[in-house]
């Protein structure tokens, strides 16, 4: 995932299904709001990893992922490309085809992994665009201020997460 821009905190990068729009309003919907924050509420719990964990409460909580999955799957048949994104805790960088002025306030949907109906929404404001050799261009956005104390909170967890299983694989 070379050639994203770099980002000054913790942060990961992966191939997800990623977009950004223009936001006229400055921020995101209270629905998208309360969406985003519930998706971070399961990607942020505590994960079991002993290999003592009951199979029944395994079983059990496949089933209601799955549940979960379904009925997201159903709320959001469509999904934006998969596009090389970089995530971070205030910022993430990404490979467009489109360009944003710097400055511009825009939607981010992020589906935090290829496979899942999970969504997080969050207003950005664009930092960098530059054009690529390839033609497309480099973004990059300032996330800090659309999440609320308690969401934030929630981001920093998973994006933490998601750090130490890049280093780890790497």
């Amino acid at each position: 995932m070379s050639q994203l821009p770099a980002l000054e905190t913790a942060s990961f990068d992966a191939e997800l299904p990623f977009s950004a729009t223009s936001l006229a309003l400055g921020s995101c919907t209270v629905q998208q709001m309360r969406e985003t924050r519930l998706a971070l509420r399961v990607l942020a719990a505590p994960v079991e990893s002993t290999e003592s964990a009951d199979p029944l409460m395994q079983r059990m909580e496949a089933k209601l992922d799955l549940a979960l999955e379904v009925g997201l799957l159903s709320r959001y048949p469509e999904r934006p490309p998969l596009t090389l994104c970089r995530v971070g805790l205030d910022a993430i960088a990404w490979h467009s085809p489109k360009a944003h002025n710097v400055g511009d306030v825009v939607e981010l949907t992020l589906f935090p992994h290829p496979d899942s109906a999970l969504v997080l929404y969050a207003a950005a404001r664009i930092q960098e665009c530059q054009i690529t050799s390839a033609g497309g261009y480099k973004l990059k956005a300032d996330i800090r201020q659309a999440f609320s104390e308690y969401t934030l909170q929630l981001w920093e967890k998973w994006v933490f997460r998601r750090h130490r299983r890049s280093v780890m694989d790497r």
